[in-house]
């Protein structure tokens, strides 16, 4: 190790030589008389009194030589050890190391602190037998050498550090001229307190400590091997495990997709002729099904009453899957208002499945449709099903869209029944199956009535406001009382054909059971609390919540013909 140049003091010869002895200026006479030479160049030292008071060395003719304070705090420094005949060794870390299996070592490391320890002997440059002349040979009490090495500017080499065993170096480069001045400050330095370090020590290793530790580390060493041999051994078993584990994860994966692949060929034509119905092909069924059903729903408008150029809007509701017929949709909503609902006074109770078998009478489903619909319902209770919401379970080798895509007629027709429910035209039984009729054919045809003027109405109010718009009031003049007092008989009968329907729509609901109704403030007609944001016969949302109690439904018909 390198230290720093002395150039920081002052100093140029700290101590003089005299007989062999370094001494101090303040401890010999002045000038001449102090009988001291250089350590370095041997020249005659005189000794002065600097203006501060202070004693200190100058050469007596010569000029200062430049290694003079290195080699007399070097001699110094070795002169303190030679008459204290005692040092302090540095502290040393030793790592006990053992080989053990798999590229693994057993270690353990070992402080021992700086200790104090004495001379038996000690000589200065005394030349070892390889050669190398350490500082201060010094011999301990378990006769075992001590070399010391005192560093001022220039560390020992590696040769000589790798040649000498139980080398020690003390670091004095760094000391402040103060120190070096006062000489138990500097004792106390040397002896002790400067940084020193090993090269090499094998003093310790006869030590108790040394050989109890190291001994214990070495039975170790026995059972570490075996235990990183299990270890290693379960790491393996757990290795082929998973990659077992893995192989049949593969394994299974591909037997499942060839499974379903095997599985699906049978269905493979029905679920393309459904994918194309639910994309591509909705509107060009649509289209085939409307043209074919013009004649038929003719006909049927005639027999019900209604006007087959302005169909009810009940009768023609759309439905989620209901490609599953093969007619168009107007045919069976017809069909089960013609067998159920029109030849059955209110409170007359039907079920889903009397609808569905007067829909498949009047529109025929599609064979691959029930196909399927069977294939799903054949697998909605197997056991991979059972812990699954509804709306996830399916059949295991069809995909997520298409499990969603099929749906039974006896759903589709349900879900047409309970869009009624929200009409006013039915009330679902608990049981959620059945329905209870709430309104007569007469009623229904009124409803359409209603519905049929009010279109026009709407569209003819429309053109007259665009004509007036462009060609000013051109309707005015045309109008003449008996036209005035026809428009105002009809007003009024639509007016109170409204209140009765509200009225009747408020009863039914009551007598269901309900103590609350959501009443429309746009149209004025009742629907049951569990009826969507939006009236479902107006479509609008000027809705409100009303309690159906007795002062309520015995003032209804006045209030309703007090609103605007």
């Amino acid at each position: 190790m390198n230290s720093e140049s002395h150039a920081h003091t002052q100093l140029r010869v700290p101590f003089g030589e005299k007989d062999g002895r370094l001494y101090r200026p303040d401890t010999v006479e002045r000038g001449l008389a102090c009988g001291c030479i250089c350590p370095e160049c041997s020249a005659k030292l005189l000794v002065r009194r600097s203006s501060t008071g202070r004693f200190h060395f100058a050469h007596h003719r010569s000029k200062d030589c430049p290694g003079g304070y290195e080699t007399a705090l070097h001699k110094m420094a070795k002169q303190i050890l030679l008459d204290a005949g005692r040092v302090w060794l540095p502290d040393r870390e030793v790592t006990f190391s053992f080989p053990l299996v798999f590229g693994q070592t057993l270690s353990e490391t070992l402080h021992f602190a700086s200790r104090e320890v004495l001379f038996v002997s000690a000589v200065s440059e005394k030349k070892h037998d390889n050669g190398f002349i350490p500082d201060v040979t010094a011999l301990l009490k378990n006769q075992a050498p001590l070399y010391i090495e005192i560093l001022v500017t220039h560390s020992v080499d590696d040769r000589k550090s790798q040649a000498l065993d139980n080398l020690m170096e003390i670091d004095l480069g760094g000391l402040s001229e103060e120190i070096v001045l006062n000489p138990s400050a500097l004792e106390t330095e040397v002896l002790k307190s400067a940084p020193r370090w090993w090269h090499q020590c094998s003093l310790i290793d006869e030590l108790p400590k040394f050989q109890i530790v190291r001994d214990e580390l070495a039975a170790k060493v026995p059972g570490e091997i075996k235990r990183l041999e299990l270890q290693r051994q379960r790491e393996e078993i757990a290795k082929r495990r998973e990659e077992r584990a893995a192989k049949q994860k593969r394994e299974r994966q591909e037997a499942l997709i060839k499974n379903k692949e095997s599985a699906r060929k049978p269905w493979l034509t029905m679920l393309k002729r459904m994918e194309h119905i639910e994309t591509k092909g909705r509107l060009e069924v649509a289209s085939r099904v409307a043209d074919r059903a013009k004649p038929h729903l003719e006909t049927i408008a005639k027999r019900l009453g209604f006007d087959a150029t302005k169909w009810p809007s009940f009768m023609n509701i759309a439905i989620d899957k209901d490609w599953v017929f093969n007619e168009d949709r107007r045919l069976w909503q017809a069909a089960v208002f013609d067998l159920l609902i029109f030849p059955n006074e209110p409170g007359h109770i039907i079920s889903a499945h009397q609808a569905l078998a007067g829909a498949e009478k009047a529109s025929g489903v599609r064979e691959w449709a029930i196909k399927l619909s069977q294939l799903k319902q054949t697998h909605w209770n197997k056991p991979y099903n059972q812990n699954k919401d509804d709306k996830f379970r399916g059949v295991w080798f069809l995909t997520s869209a298409e499990n969603r895509a099929i749906r039974s007629p006896y759903a589709v027709v349900l879900s047409y029944l309970k869009k009624l429910c929200n009409r006013g035209v039915l009330a679902e039984e608990p049981s959620g199956k059945t329905f209870r009729i709430l309104v007569s054919a007469t009623d229904i045809r009124a409803m359409h009535e209603y519905e049929k003027k009010n279109t026009g109405s709407d569209r003819a109010r429309k053109g007259v406001a665009a004509l007036n718009a462009s060609l000013g009031n051109v309707f005015s003049e045309m109008r003449n009382s008996h036209v005035a007092e026809q428009e105002w008989k009809t007003r009024r009968a639509a007016e109170n054909q409204r209140v009765e329907y509200s009225v009747n729509d408020a009863s039914a609901i009551a007598a269901a059971g309900n103590t609350t109704a959501i009443f429309c403030r746009r149209c004025k007609r009742h629907h049951f609390p569990e009826s969507p944001i939006d009236c479902p016969m107006c479509h609008s949302n000027r809705l409100r919540v009303v309690k159906l109690t007795k002062p309520y439904l015995d003032s209804l018909p006045s209030r309703l013909k007090c609103m605007p």
